[in-house]
Protein backbone atom coordinates (compact mmCIF):
# COMPACT_ATOMS: atom_id res chain seq x y z
CA UNK A 1 0.00 0.00 0.00
CA UNK A 2 1.10 3.67 -0.50
CA UNK A 3 0.19 6.61 1.45
CA UNK A 4 -1.94 9.34 -0.68
CA UNK A 5 0.28 12.48 0.34
CA UNK A 6 -1.99 15.72 1.07
CA UNK A 7 1.17 17.56 -1.57
CA UNK A 8 -1.14 16.31 -4.39
CA UNK A 9 -3.79 18.91 -4.36
CA UNK A 10 -1.93 20.84 -7.05
CA UNK A 11 -3.63 18.64 -8.91
CA UNK A 12 -5.39 20.78 -12.25
CA UNK A 13 -8.79 18.48 -12.52
CA UNK A 14 -11.14 18.95 -15.82
CA UNK A 15 -14.64 19.27 -15.80
CA UNK A 16 -17.19 21.68 -14.90
CA UNK A 17 -20.54 21.87 -12.93
CA UNK A 18 -24.20 22.26 -14.32
CA UNK A 19 -26.47 23.21 -12.09
CA UNK A 20 -28.94 19.47 -13.34
CA UNK A 21 -25.36 17.64 -12.60
CA UNK A 22 -25.88 18.91 -8.97
CA UNK A 23 -29.11 18.49 -8.26
CA UNK A 24 -29.05 14.91 -9.85
CA UNK A 25 -26.69 14.81 -6.78
CA UNK A 26 -28.37 16.04 -3.69
CA UNK A 27 -31.91 14.79 -4.53
CA UNK A 28 -30.46 11.22 -5.43
CA UNK A 29 -31.59 11.41 -8.54
CA UNK A 30 -30.33 7.93 -10.26
CA UNK A 31 -27.26 7.60 -11.97
CA UNK A 32 -27.27 5.66 -15.50
CA UNK A 33 -25.31 2.04 -14.74
CA UNK A 34 -22.31 0.97 -16.60
CA UNK A 35 -20.25 4.04 -16.35
CA UNK A 36 -18.09 2.22 -13.84
CA UNK A 37 -16.18 3.41 -10.91
CA UNK A 38 -13.22 1.66 -10.79
CA UNK A 39 -10.91 1.52 -7.87
CA UNK A 40 -12.34 -0.24 -4.84
CA UNK A 41 -12.63 1.52 -1.72
CA UNK A 42 -12.48 0.35 1.57
CA UNK A 43 -13.83 2.03 4.64
CA UNK A 44 -12.88 0.95 8.02
CA UNK A 45 -12.36 -2.35 6.94
CA UNK A 46 -15.74 -2.54 4.98
CA UNK A 47 -15.88 -2.33 0.82
CA UNK A 48 -18.58 0.11 -0.25
CA UNK A 49 -21.02 -0.52 -2.70
CA UNK A 50 -20.24 2.17 -5.48
CA UNK A 51 -23.63 0.93 -7.75
CA UNK A 52 -23.99 4.16 -9.65
CA UNK A 53 -21.03 6.47 -8.63
CA UNK A 54 -19.44 7.15 -12.44
CA UNK A 55 -16.30 6.32 -13.83
CA UNK A 56 -13.75 9.54 -13.45
CA UNK A 57 -10.13 9.73 -14.53
CA UNK A 58 -7.42 9.99 -11.93
CA UNK A 59 -7.05 7.32 -9.88
CA UNK A 60 -7.28 8.94 -6.10
CA UNK A 61 -10.79 10.81 -6.56
CA UNK A 62 -13.06 10.30 -3.93
CA UNK A 63 -16.47 10.67 -4.45
CA UNK A 64 -17.45 13.13 -1.33
CA UNK A 65 -21.60 11.81 -0.52
CA UNK A 66 -20.84 8.67 -0.48
CA UNK A 67 -17.90 8.65 1.86
CA UNK A 68 -19.44 11.16 4.05
CA UNK A 69 -23.02 9.33 4.57
CA UNK A 70 -21.10 5.64 4.63
CA UNK A 71 -18.41 7.27 7.07
CA UNK A 72 -21.78 8.31 9.28
CA UNK A 73 -21.64 12.09 8.67
CA UNK A 74 -24.14 13.88 5.72
CA UNK A 75 -23.90 16.46 2.95
CA UNK A 76 -26.38 18.75 2.33
CA UNK A 77 -26.73 21.37 -0.87
CA UNK A 78 -27.16 24.96 -0.14
CA UNK A 79 -28.79 25.99 -3.52
CA UNK A 80 -28.93 29.49 -2.80
CA UNK A 81 -25.20 29.67 -2.32
CA UNK A 82 -24.36 27.05 -5.16
CA UNK A 83 -21.94 25.08 -3.11
CA UNK A 84 -22.62 21.75 -0.86
CA UNK A 85 -21.13 20.90 2.39
CA UNK A 86 -20.06 16.95 3.00
CA UNK A 87 -19.91 16.50 6.85
CA UNK A 88 -17.16 14.03 8.46
CA UNK A 89 -17.43 14.09 12.35
CA UNK A 90 -16.50 17.96 13.64
CA UNK A 91 -14.85 18.95 10.33
CA UNK A 92 -17.12 20.15 6.91
CA UNK A 93 -15.41 20.13 3.49
CA UNK A 94 -17.25 22.18 1.22
CA UNK A 95 -17.02 22.45 -2.24
CA UNK A 96 -18.11 26.23 -3.68
CA UNK A 97 -19.70 24.82 -7.65
CA UNK A 98 -19.02 28.31 -8.94
CA UNK A 99 -15.65 27.96 -9.72
CA UNK A 100 -15.60 24.64 -8.23
CA UNK A 101 -12.99 25.54 -5.31
CA UNK A 102 -13.00 22.92 -2.27
CA UNK A 103 -12.63 24.28 1.35
CA UNK A 104 -11.84 22.25 5.08
CA UNK A 105 -13.67 24.02 7.59
CA UNK A 106 -13.01 27.25 6.99
CA UNK A 107 -9.47 27.26 4.66
CA UNK A 108 -9.55 27.23 1.22
CA UNK A 109 -7.07 24.09 -0.44
CA UNK A 110 -5.21 23.76 -3.72
CA UNK A 111 -7.17 21.75 -5.23
CA UNK A 112 -10.68 21.89 -7.29
CA UNK A 113 -13.48 19.01 -7.26
CA UNK A 114 -14.81 17.06 -10.25
CA UNK A 115 -18.39 16.88 -10.89
CA UNK A 116 -19.53 14.26 -13.18
CA UNK A 117 -22.91 12.80 -13.40
CA UNK A 118 -23.96 14.54 -10.36
CA UNK A 119 -21.60 12.86 -7.82
CA UNK A 120 -18.83 15.12 -6.77
CA UNK A 121 -15.32 14.17 -6.29
CA UNK A 122 -12.06 15.23 -4.75
CA UNK A 123 -8.62 14.07 -4.58
CA UNK A 124 -7.60 11.45 -1.41
CA UNK A 125 -5.71 14.22 -0.26
CA UNK A 126 -8.51 16.49 0.80
CA UNK A 127 -9.61 13.70 3.29
CA UNK A 128 -6.27 13.29 4.78
CA UNK A 129 -5.87 16.77 5.81
CA UNK A 130 -9.30 15.79 8.30
CA UNK A 131 -7.46 14.61 11.86
CA UNK A 132 -7.38 11.10 12.21
CA UNK A 133 -7.99 10.47 8.28
CA UNK A 134 -5.92 8.19 6.47
CA UNK A 135 -5.66 7.07 3.01
CA UNK A 136 -4.08 4.51 1.38
CA UNK A 137 -4.00 3.23 -2.27
CA UNK A 138 -2.86 -0.37 -3.78
CA UNK A 139 0.12 -0.63 -5.45
CA UNK A 140 -1.10 -1.95 -8.33
CA UNK A 141 -4.06 1.16 -8.05
CA UNK A 142 -6.96 -1.09 -8.02
CA UNK A 143 -8.03 0.25 -4.20
CA UNK A 144 -7.94 2.50 -1.87
CA UNK A 145 -8.40 2.11 2.33
CA UNK A 146 -9.67 4.76 4.05
CA UNK A 147 -9.37 4.48 7.85
CA UNK A 148 -11.09 7.22 10.02
CA UNK A 149 -11.91 7.81 13.79
CA UNK A 150 -14.53 5.79 13.73
CA UNK A 151 -12.60 2.80 13.17
CA UNK A 152 -12.59 2.67 16.74
CA UNK A 153 -14.11 -0.93 18.06
CA UNK A 154 -16.33 1.09 20.55
CA UNK A 155 -17.41 3.55 18.14
CA UNK A 156 -18.38 0.69 15.79
CA UNK A 157 -20.14 -1.08 18.54
CA UNK A 158 -22.17 1.91 19.25
CA UNK A 159 -23.41 2.17 15.47
CA UNK A 160 -23.60 -1.55 15.13
CA UNK A 161 -26.32 -1.43 18.74
CA UNK A 162 -27.85 1.23 17.08
CA UNK A 163 -28.69 -0.19 13.87
CA UNK A 164 -29.88 -3.74 15.65
CA UNK A 165 -32.01 -1.45 18.25
CA UNK A 166 -33.56 0.49 15.79
CA UNK A 167 -32.69 3.36 17.80
CA UNK A 168 -32.85 7.33 16.45
CA UNK A 169 -29.96 9.44 16.96
CA UNK A 170 -29.24 13.37 16.70
CA UNK A 171 -26.37 14.15 19.03
CA UNK A 172 -22.74 12.50 19.73
CA UNK A 173 -20.66 13.11 22.95
CA UNK A 174 -17.71 11.68 23.96
CA UNK A 175 -15.30 11.30 27.21
CA UNK A 176 -15.61 13.91 29.62
CA UNK A 177 -18.93 15.75 27.64
CA UNK A 178 -20.49 12.48 27.74
CA UNK A 179 -20.25 12.62 31.71
CA UNK A 180 -21.36 15.43 32.41
CA UNK A 181 -24.06 15.14 29.90
CA UNK A 182 -25.83 12.38 32.15
CA UNK A 183 -23.63 13.45 35.53
CA UNK A 184 -21.51 10.45 35.72
CA UNK A 185 -18.79 10.85 38.51
CA UNK A 186 -16.01 12.66 36.85
CA UNK A 187 -13.23 9.89 35.93
CA UNK A 188 -15.80 7.23 35.56
CA UNK A 189 -14.47 5.86 31.95
CA UNK A 190 -11.50 5.26 30.09
CA UNK A 191 -13.42 5.87 27.06
CA UNK A 192 -17.00 6.35 26.76
CA UNK A 193 -18.99 7.46 23.86
CA UNK A 194 -23.10 8.73 23.84
CA UNK A 195 -25.90 8.97 21.71
CA UNK A 196 -28.96 11.58 22.16
CA UNK A 197 -31.85 11.47 20.14
CA UNK A 198 -34.39 15.10 19.71
CA UNK A 199 -36.65 15.72 21.99
CA UNK A 200 -39.25 13.86 20.60
CA UNK A 201 -38.19 10.84 21.59
CA UNK A 202 -36.16 8.81 24.41
CA UNK A 203 -34.01 7.16 22.64
CA UNK A 204 -30.04 7.15 23.99
CA UNK A 205 -27.50 5.44 24.47
CA UNK A 206 -23.82 5.26 26.74
CA UNK A 207 -21.50 2.65 26.17
CA UNK A 208 -17.88 2.39 27.94
CA UNK A 209 -14.91 1.26 29.49
CA UNK A 210 -15.06 1.92 33.16
CA UNK A 211 -11.90 3.32 34.36
CA UNK A 212 -10.05 1.38 36.91
CA UNK A 213 -11.41 1.65 40.43
CA UNK A 214 -14.86 3.57 38.83
CA UNK A 215 -17.73 3.09 41.34
CA UNK A 216 -20.24 1.15 39.26
CA UNK A 217 -22.99 1.42 41.35
CA UNK A 218 -22.66 5.09 41.09
CA UNK A 219 -22.54 5.39 37.34
CA UNK A 220 -25.63 2.57 37.24
CA UNK A 221 -27.31 5.43 39.40
CA UNK A 222 -26.74 8.16 37.13
CA UNK A 223 -28.12 6.15 34.57
CA UNK A 224 -30.89 5.14 36.37
CA UNK A 225 -31.54 8.78 36.98
CA UNK A 226 -31.26 9.78 33.50
CA UNK A 227 -33.97 7.03 32.91
CA UNK A 228 -35.95 8.20 35.20
CA UNK A 229 -35.90 11.58 34.15
CA UNK A 230 -37.34 10.64 30.68
CA UNK A 231 -39.55 8.07 32.68
CA UNK A 232 -41.42 11.39 34.02
CA UNK A 233 -41.29 13.68 30.75
CA UNK A 234 -42.38 11.03 27.77
CA UNK A 235 -45.38 9.62 31.08
CA UNK A 236 -47.35 12.59 29.66
CA UNK A 237 -45.49 13.89 27.05
CA UNK A 238 -45.46 11.90 23.40
CA UNK A 239 -46.55 8.99 25.80
CA UNK A 240 -46.64 6.48 22.88
CA UNK A 241 -42.72 6.51 23.72
CA UNK A 242 -43.29 5.28 27.29
CA UNK A 243 -42.85 1.18 26.47
CA UNK A 244 -39.63 2.38 25.06
CA UNK A 245 -38.11 4.11 28.52
CA UNK A 246 -39.48 1.06 30.60
CA UNK A 247 -37.94 -1.25 28.38
CA UNK A 248 -34.75 0.75 29.21
CA UNK A 249 -31.58 -1.91 29.63
CA UNK A 250 -28.95 -0.19 32.37
CA UNK A 251 -25.75 -3.15 32.75
CA UNK A 252 -22.03 -3.30 33.85
CA UNK A 253 -20.43 -6.27 32.58
CA UNK A 254 -16.58 -7.21 32.57
CA UNK A 255 -16.10 -3.22 32.77
CA UNK A 256 -18.29 -2.43 29.94
CA UNK A 257 -21.35 -0.10 31.36
CA UNK A 258 -24.41 0.00 28.88
CA UNK A 259 -27.22 2.37 28.80
CA UNK A 260 -29.80 1.95 26.10
CA UNK A 261 -33.56 3.37 25.44
CA UNK A 262 -34.58 2.31 21.93
CA UNK A 263 -37.20 0.27 20.07
CA UNK A 264 -36.04 -3.26 20.46
CA UNK A 265 -33.64 -3.17 23.83
CA UNK A 266 -33.07 -6.71 23.33
CA UNK A 267 -31.64 -6.45 19.63
CA UNK A 268 -29.26 -3.65 21.44
CA UNK A 269 -28.66 -5.75 24.29
CA UNK A 270 -27.68 -9.02 21.96
CA UNK A 271 -25.06 -6.83 20.29
CA UNK A 272 -23.88 -4.67 23.19
CA UNK A 273 -22.65 -8.84 25.03
CA UNK A 274 -21.23 -9.27 21.54
CA UNK A 275 -18.91 -6.86 22.15
CA UNK A 276 -18.05 -7.12 25.29
CA UNK A 277 -17.31 -10.87 24.71
CA UNK A 278 -15.03 -9.73 21.44
CA UNK A 279 -12.69 -7.21 23.74
CA UNK A 280 -12.60 -9.48 26.81
CA UNK A 281 -11.32 -12.20 24.27
CA UNK A 282 -8.93 -9.95 22.48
Amino acid sequence: MKKIGTLALTLALAGSLTVPALAAEETAVPISAGTGYGTALVLNGETLDLTGIPGVEGGTLLPLRLLAEADHGSAYWDEENNESWFYFGDNRITVKFADNSVWVDDEQVKSQAYVTGGVTFVEAGVLEMLEGYTAEQAENGSSITITTPNNDPMVKAAYQIMEDSGMAYAMRTEGSEAEQAFQLPEGSFEQVIAFTSMNTTPDTLVLGKLAEGADEEAVKAALDAHRQAQHDTFSWYLSQNLPKVEDARILVENGYAFYLIAENADAGEAAFHAYVEAQTQA
